[in-house]
């Protein structure tokens, strides 16, 4: 009986102290519910997405082409005595590269002068003769036959003088081919022979490379199929505005959009499609007036102009890309909740993201705020005037 007042003692202690763990546990979840309803809304500013009329470039690839190039080699043979030029450095039309040795060349050049003289005397000998042989053949002194052996004589020494003045002038030239000199003003690259290094007339390997680097060429690629809308845009900008109109090209540096500071032009349009790609060639010219942009180099660039539409497009830091390389926004709805919406991105247009999809007119998306922000989250709207504005 006594064991059975125990037990009945404890039971009662333990179900109390259940009732009262509950209570508190309940009490705690409605604090902590009433604190979360009490946390105040997150500051935020947004723009309405309205789609906009602006001028739609595609990108191309492009690789970068020198304006000119001249490829040095030696139009005589010989031994290079010296280089004249800082390799890597600016030269200008007409600098002297190389000096090859010119002491064979000058041999010639003064053995054909004397040649020159032996023949312009020969030259004199049978101007006389045939002057003498003019007088006697009046009064038949001479028979016809010497004359004539006279006039041939006075015709072969003319050839003779012109031949050697050929030969004075081929010696000349030849010894001033030993001063090697530059064709065009440009950047030189890294010399290929060195002082003491034989060369041959019209080698094959260039002695050095000239490259003239402004301005510059880019030329585009693009597909055959596309080429023809370009084409046709292109004639009816000619018709209505003559041989002034011109398509402004952009070169894109990055994947954030930084353009090129210098705008170019397009110079030029292949009419041929290359067989191994089925692309069509569009070249450009580009001021480069501090070299940024070198022979070789793939770039991306866009033609403007090339036509308008209505389009969807955002500041770039309202776009997050994610470690999976997808872009997000963040969304505001008509209960001003914040969540993420993932877009796909085509292109940029200056500082803006054009969205292909993930939005839609009268969306509005988060431009300033969102380092804080988390889905679900409870937000403060404000407009974005500005960002509307230089949309």
């Amino acid at each position: 009986m006594r064991n059975l007042l125990c037990l009945a003692c404890l039971s009662l202690i333990l179900l109390s102290g259940c009732v009262e763990n509950s209570e508190q546990s309940a009490a705690s979840q409605n604090k902590g519910s009433g604190a979360a309803q009490d946390r105040p809304a997150t500051s935020v500013t947004v723009m309405t997405i309205k789609p906009q009329l602006i001028s739609m470039a595609k990108e191309l690839p492009g690789r970068v082409e020198a304006f000119k190039t001249a490829e040095i080699r030696p139009q005589v043979s010989g031994i290079i005595q010296s280089r004249f030029f800082q390799e890597g450095s600016r030269v200008d039309k007409g600098q002297q590269l190389y000096q090859i040795d010119p002491s064979g060349y000058e041999a010639d050049y003064e053995s054909a002068k004397a040649n020159l003289q032996n023949t312009n005397a020969e030259l004199e000998v049978a101007e006389a003769l045939q002057g003498r042989y003019q007088s006697l053949i009046k009064t038949n002194a001479i028979s016809e036959q010497e004359f004539d052996n006279a006039k041939a004589s006075l015709a072969q020494a003319k050839a003779a003088v012109a031949l050697a003045e050929a030969e004075v002038k081929t010696a000349k030239i030849n010894l001033n081919y030993t001063k090697v000199y530059a064709p065009i003003s440009g950047y030189i690259g890294p010399s290929a022979v060195t002082q003491g290094a034989l060369v041959t007339a019209q080698q094959q390997g260039a002695l050095a490379i000239i490259r003239q680097l402004d301005p510059i060429y880019v030329d585009l690629s693009q597909s055959a199929s596309s080429a023809q809308e370009l084409q046709e845009q292109l004639f009816s900008s000619r018709m209505s505005d003559g041989d002034e109109s011109q398509f402004e090209v952009k070169i894109l540096l990055n994947n954030e959009g930084d353009t090129y500071p210098q705008p170019g032009v397009l110079y030029a349009t292949d009419l041929a499609v290359d067989e191994n790609t089925g692309t069509i060639r569009l070249r450009s010219i580009f001021p480069n007036p501090n070299a940024l942009l070198l022979p070789g180099m793939y770039v991306r660039a866009t033609i403007e102009d090339l036509g308008s539409q209505d389009t969807i497009i955002v500041p770039q830091k309202a776009v997050s890309i994610e470690t999976d390389g997808s872009k997000s926004v963040w969304i505001v709805d008509e209960n001003n909740t914040a969540n993420k919406r993932v877009v796909v991105t085509s292109s940029s247009y200056e500082n803006n993201w054009v969205i292909d999809s993930g939005l839609r007119a009268g969306d509005k998306v988060v431009v300033e705020g969102t380092m804080m922000l988390r889905s679900g989250a409870k937000v403060a709207p404000t407009d974005d005037n500005t960002s509307s504005t230089k949309q």
